[in-house]
């Protein structure tokens, strides 16, 4: 199983907001920040000496301010592509209060074994 969770991180940390796991997010955690968590890391193909995993990682940006939200999530949008995921889902879910752009994002993983 390939753990893309470092490099995802890192990525993130890169914009200047604060980074979470999502299962880390509550009703203290600084806005605007980051939260991500891997969804699913599957074995699509298994051979004798190498094997490819399909990974889908998700991505919330969360703000106050409608403006702050979007621009990170392009920010967002920019960095974890250049990880070599693209991107299958994108939304934002703005109301009252807190608002959050959903980003998901998936990536075949080559692992050497």
């Amino acid at each position: 199983m390939y753990d893309v969770n470092p490099l995802v991180y890192s990525a993130l940390k890169t914009i200047g907001l604060p980074v979470l796991p999502e299962t880390t997010f509550n009703s203290t955690s600084p806005i605007p920040c980051v939260t991500y968590v891997e969804f699913s890391n599957i074995d699509t193909i298994v051979g004798d000496t190498l094997e490819y995993s399909e990974i889908i990682t998700m991505v919330k940006v969360w703000s106050n301010d409608l403006s702050v939200l979007m621009a990170n999530a392009k920010l967002i949008d920019v960095k974890i592509k250049a990880l070599g995921y693209i991107r299958d889902f994108g939304s934002p879910l703005f109301g009252v209060g807190t608002g959050q752009y959903i980003l998901r994002y998936k990536a075949t993983a080559k692992e050497n074994k």
